[in-house]
């Protein structure tokens, strides 16, 4: 998956500000930022017109719930914000199948 680096450090500008609150977002391919959106009811009519945005979304507990409750695409790809045990934010494409979770290589251009 390629994403423009400037769209990666907007998402990771997002992801501090932030803090400890939910943010989930929807990418559209080749975007230069992602759309922040909290509405269940928003976030799916978007899904289901643009079935191949990206959700991006960061690990806060409500965020997840969020997107867990939405009905997707066997193929539906994310953006999931992590932070590692030092504080670090990151990046982790992938894709949701059948058969689980597979890491994609986020390509930055």
């Amino acid at each position: 998956m390629t994403i423009k680096r400037s769209c990666s450090y907007r998402i990771i500008t997002r992801a501090v500000n932030a803090e400890d609150r939910p943010l989930v977002a929807l990418l559209d391919q080749g975007a230069d930022d992602c759309k922040p959106c909290l509405e269940a009811d928003q976030l799916q009519a978007t899904i289901d017109a643009q079935p191949d945005v990206v959700i991006v979304y960061n690990q806060q507990a409500r965020a997840r719930e969020l997107v867990n409750q939405l009905n997707l695409t066997q193929d539906q790809v994310f953006i999931e914000i992590r932070q590692d045990t030092r504080g670090v934010l990151g990046l982790h494409a992938l894709r949701r199948g059948k058969s689980g979770s597979e890491t994609l290589e986020l390509i930055y251009a």
